[in-house]
């Protein structure tokens, strides 16, 4: 099994917003860490004013997929652009065209990256009753069936990743945070060749799901992750074993079910304190924990 990190593994330092490392000194960065494949984060690039917000965009996703190849690191997940809950409630019109535009440019450059599977956050839709589960999973069939016909144009796949409820931002409700509405949507779309699911640790750990029942039931339906940890509280993306994940049967359920997929790290606010003369310590040391990780999957799947 590869092991593969996020190019936000190298964004910032100091705990910083601002991006300090450019995507290519994430990818020499990662290679030089001793990963096996990379994770192209295009949200993290595509924002206003940022690379792939420019007009010139496809270039340099295509410079990107050069380097990636120079440093022998297949593209093998990538993550489309993403909005928040609270951000989505004050779009206009406008707001929402340019958003969706955004996720569709993202599916065009994995297709130019050969990525299988370009990982997409789901949407929830409320009436005046609240979260409606019924009219977000109509919307999001509808959603992800047109996401769907381009993925299949630009020869990519979707992995349309677990949420999470309430943050403390007072939205309650989320479509998406548990395998039954993952499965469901599954199911409508109905085009296994397109789309599967990426599972994060932290996002269901935050959502208190049974990790192993919820990999159990997702099945060969699962092809992607984002491995990371968490106290429970808040979205960290830390590194295994720095929060409280039980990582010891989650890794017996990824055995069991004979994944396939890469084990991705998206743990970028392990490093994202670190100051430049101890960051790439850090990025090594994160090789270590998943090739470690990596064996005990790999034990558990000769032991079946």
């Amino acid at each position: 099994m590869r092991i593969s990190t996020s190019t936000g593994t190298c964004g910032s330092v100091f705990w910083t917003q601002k991006m300090y490392y450019s995507c290519e000194q994430a990818i020499e960065s990662i290679a030089k860490a001793g990963f096996d494949a990379i994770d192209l984060c295009f949200v993290a690039y595509g924002r206003k004013g940022l690379p792939m917000d420019a007009p010139d965009w496809r270039d340099w996703v295509k410079r990107q997929k050069e380097n990636c190849d120079k440093h022998n690191l297949p593209v093998t997940q990538a993550h489309a652009h993403y909005y928040s809950v609270a951000e989505s409630m004050k779009f206009t019109a406008l707001d929402w065209e340019d958003n969706i535009g955004r996720i569709k440019r993202d599916i065009e450059a994995a297709g130019m990256c050969q990525v299988p599977w370009l990982v997409i956050h789901p949407d929830s839709v409320n009436d005046e009753a609240g979260y409606s589960r019924k009219k977000s999973l109509a919307s999001e069939t509808e959603r992800f069936k047109r996401f769907g016909e381009l993925a299949a144009k630009y020869g990519t796949g979707i992995a349309i990743e677990n949420m999470v409820d309430h943050l403390g931002i007072g939205y309650g409700r989320r479509f998406g945070c548990n395998a039954e509405d993952l499965l469901e949507l599954l199911d409508k779309l109905n085009a296994d060749d397109i789309f599967g699911i990426c599972w994060d640790t932290g996002h269901a750990n935050l959502a208190q799901v049974n990790q192993p029942a919820a990999i159990q039931q997702i099945g060969s339906r699962l092809k992607a992750l984002h491995i990371n940890d968490n106290r429970g509280e808040k979205d960290d993306h830390l590194l295994p074993y720095l929060g409280y994940v039980e990582w010891t049967p989650l890794l017996k359920s990824l055995a069991d079910v004979n994944y396939q997929g890469d084990f991705t790290y998206e743990i970028h606010n392990f490093t994202g304190g670190m100051s430049p003369e101890i960051h790439q310590q850090g990025v090594e040391f994160s090789v270590l924990v998943a090739r470690q990780m990596v064996s005990e999957i790999e034990k558990g799947m000769k032991e079946k």
